[in-house]
């Protein structure tokens, strides 16, 4: 409820009732501002964990891609031969049991002990050996003490993680985040002020089809961080996919279109398959990593049927946590595919090259 509240404020449109609680918004930002800069004062030791290390994060809360990245990113590496573990907190997993496994092993945890973020890597990333806890240094620290072989570690959400050592820090900004919301939280969607961007190796955009102006977004962070090599990318939903079932795009063309999702930006997820689908009935939005109790399936189920919906559409994360359940209509997730400019093999190469990792595995 507080989340919805926040982003009502934050999401307001010029004067109105709404400036009252964002004038208290900013003033808790400013708060805010003086708790970081008093974080950023205290010495911290590095940890090392003997793997190379690169963490995939962002500078704001809430979704600005940054799984899909990561996705990306191992399955590149697992492709060239190279043993990749994943490093994640699993935040808002109900069970904060650590370990360390192979997605394939993952993949059959109930999503109580995985958390839904988590889930839908193993299920992308068969091959790769996942290293859950809830303190990130203790992960990365538990998958190099497991015995397992692996080259390079990937740390989930790691950039503002002080206490682990990365030999590369690759952050994603999210073009579809509208400007008035880049403010300092509590008051914006800002982690961190724009300098921390100095800190980043590598920037990507992402849904850089949304920015207004795609070159001066990239003039703009090169200036905020001049040493990091910037890349744009772009998600396209490649298809649904059901119970033991997967339909093309098109499979909407003459479909009434439901659509649910707990996500951190759920208005990019909502452009983007009004791209794709002219018959939208109703847009249902939910708190990121939402827990669905039964009431609130049956909520959809009912909105869905009064709207008469043919088909009801979620992200794959909430897919994972509410696919058990009788809707009484499909129920899909759209897969999506990563296009990222000037190319992925650039991309990778400049990682490999910046670790130190050259020789693949055979």
């Amino acid at each position: 409820m507080f989340e919805a509240i926040w982003k009502t404020i934050i999401r307001r449109r010029g004067l109105s009732l709404l400036s009252i609680p964002a004038l208290i918004l900013w003033i808790l930002s400013l708060g805010y501002r003086i708790v970081l800069r008093i974080a950023n004062f205290i010495p911290r030791e590095k940890i090392k964990v003997g793997i190379p290390v690169i963490s995939i994060g962002n500078i704001t809360v809430g979704g600005t891609g940054k799984t899909p990245i990561l996705s990306a990113i191992a399955g590149f590496l697992l492709n060239e031969g190279y043993r990749v573990g994943i490093v994640s907190s699993a935040y808002g997993r109900a069970e904060n049991k650590s370990f360390v496994r192979a997605g394939y092993e993952v993949a059959e945890m109930p999503i109580a002990q995985t958390g839904d973020e988590v889930m839908l890597l193993a299920d992308a990333l068969p091959e790769a050996v996942f290293s859950i806890d809830s303190s990130k240094t203790v992960a990365a620290q538990n998958a190099a003490n497991s015995g397992i072989p692996l080259d390079i570690l990937l740390v989930d959400d790691g950039f503002q993680h002080g206490q682990l050592h990365r030999e590369i820090d690759i952050v994603t900004y999210d073009a579809a985040i509208p400007p008035g919301q880049m403010k300092m939280f509590p008051s914006g969607v800002l982690r961190e002020p724009f300098s921390a961007l100095q800190r980043a190796d590598v920037i990507v955009i992402t849904r850089s089809k949304f920015a207004k102006d795609l070159s001066r977004l990239e003039d703009k962070l090169h200036k905020l961080a001049p040493r990091a090599e910037i890349y744009a990318a772009r998600f396209h939903f490649k298809e649904l996919v059901g119970h033991h079932r997967r339909m093309p795009l098109k499979y909407l063309e003459d479909k009434s279109v439901f659509i649910f999702a707990g996500i951190g930006n759920f208005r990019a997820f909502e452009r983007q398959i009004r791209a794709i689908s002219r018959n939208i009935v109703y847009a249902m939005e939910f708190s990121d990593h939402q827990v669905y109790a039964n009431e609130t399936l049956h909520k959809i189920k009912n909105l869905a049927g009064k709207h008469e919906a043919g088909v009801i559409l979620t992200t794959g994360k909430d897919w994972f946590k509410v696919g058990h359940f009788d809707f009484g209509r499909e129920l899909y997730y759209l897969s999506q595919i990563v296009d990222i400019d000037p190319g992925e093999e650039k991309l990778i190469s400049h990682l490999l090259k910046k670790i130190g990792v050259t020789k693949k595995v055979g």
